[in-house]
């Protein structure tokens, strides 16, 4: 059951990769539209300016990167 678990975890992180990957797309083509003043709306905590929206998105890949390697190696070791 352990195992299945790290499994899960590594499935939601490469997702979780994925789409925060094609979220850093949309951004930089925001970014060479409209410049530092566009808006990137979130799905729940709405309208970010790109600052935040780049340190959300770096952020979160760095957690799927980290979650990625983590359940690799507990995989390893069972």
């Amino acid at each position: 059951m352990n195992r299945i678990w790290w499994f899960v975890v590594f499935g939601m992180a490469c997702y979780g990769f994925g789409a925060l990957s094609v979220t850093a797309d949309e951004l930089f083509g925001i970014a060479q539209f409209y410049g530092p003043k566009g808006l990137y709306y979130f799905p729940i905590i709405g309208p970010r300016g790109l600052w935040d929206s780049w340190v959300y998105v770096f952020s979160g890949l760095a957690l799927c990167l980290f979650l990625s390697l983590v359940s690799i190696m507990k995989l390893q070791r069972q």
